[in-house]
């Protein structure tokens, strides 16, 4: 394997410290005082030029894509995109064609929250094909889970049922992450198009895979959250009470475990409270209704000191 495709394979995994220790290693002995400073000055790269130039940059903008995609504040969706956009174009002029789709991925990502949907849709498609035409099957499933979720969104919900059925074909019998997004998008989709019985089998799918994941892991528990949350809310509709009481309960848990880690997560706890109260008033328990109303209403209230603090 050479260089290229072990950068590659780092990349993809977010090995990125590897991927850096890599380039130190194979770099020639002339460039590697260079590289090895430009981890913590990457604009020492514009004084070499030639392949090893292009590795490191897309070593450097690969790992800022990657860890700006976590972040939802408007100036790191920006960077995300700038960055991704630069690892984009040295990655097809290297011939890196695992690692361009995920870029445009998180491009995609990005675009999709700041709503340049237009924008979003091109570099999803654009990824779509890429993977298509190498068949990179894995990095596709994540592109087609995207894109589903931005045709929901727009409420284009056939062409989201589209992408999401081949979604669900190419999950087969893995069981990780992406499958289980894939069950809960699928979930959603045919909740909104009147389709219960077979959302009801979807929801459960991703309930058993998010589940089984946080045991092994002890990731995706917010995942895991929101989910529960939004099953619960499916089953509140169907008059489901004691199923939507449960997991509302237990999503509840895990969101103010979150947020005993992170206080940005208590949205999630204060919104929770609020579908709680909206359960026991559709289920005419009225105390229990307004106790998880006024504590939904501190909780926000507590978030907004929260945020007029920070702008102070």
């Amino acid at each position: 394997m050479d260089t290229l495709k072990k950068i590659e394979e780092l990349i993809i995994g977010k090995r990125f410290s590897e991927a850096f220790g890599l380039l130190l290693s194979e770099a020639p002995e002339d460039l590697k005082p260079i590289i090895e400073k430009s981890i913590s000055e990457p604009e020492i790269l514009k004084d070499i030029e030639g392949f090893w130039k292009d590795l490191a940059l897309l070593v450097h903008f690969s790992y800022s894509s990657t860890m700006l995609s976590n972040e939802n504040d408007n100036r790191s969706l920006v960077s995300c995109v700038v960055a991704s956009v630069s690892a984009i174009k040295i990655a097809m002029k290297l011939g890196a064609m695992r690692v361009a789709p995920r870029m445009m991925l998180n491009a995609g990502r990005a675009l999709s929250i700041m709503k340049m949907d237009e924008r979003a849709e091109r570099m999803l498609l654009e990824a779509e094909k890429i993977c298509i035409d190498y068949r990179n099957e894995d990095e596709l499933l994540n592109v087609y889970n995207e894109l589903s979720s931005l045709y929901y969104g727009k409420g284009r919900y056939e062409e989201a049922r589209e992408k999401i059925d081949s979604a669900l074909k190419l999950v087969g019998q893995r069981k990780d992450e992406a499958a289980a997004e894939s069950y809960s998008i699928a979930a959603e989709i045919y909740a909104k198009l009147g389709e219960f019985e077979k959302a009801e089998g979807f929801y459960e799918k991703a309930r058993e895979l998010f589940e089984e994941i946080v045991r092994q892991e002890k990731s995706s528990k917010l995942e895991l959250g929101i989910l529960l949350s939004n099953y619960a809310i499916f089953c509140r509709r169907l008059g489901k009470y004691e199923e939507a009481e449960k997991m509302l309960l237990e999503s509840l848990k895990i969101f103010e475990e979150l947020e005993k880690l992170d206080f940005t997560f208590a949205q999630f706890v204060a919104t929770n409270l609020r579908h709680l109260g909206d359960l026991y008033r559709e289920m005419k328990r009225f105390e229990d209704a307004e106790e998880f109303y006024k504590r939904s209403r501190e909780k926000f209230r507590e978030i907004q000191q929260s945020w007029e603090g920070f702008a102070c």
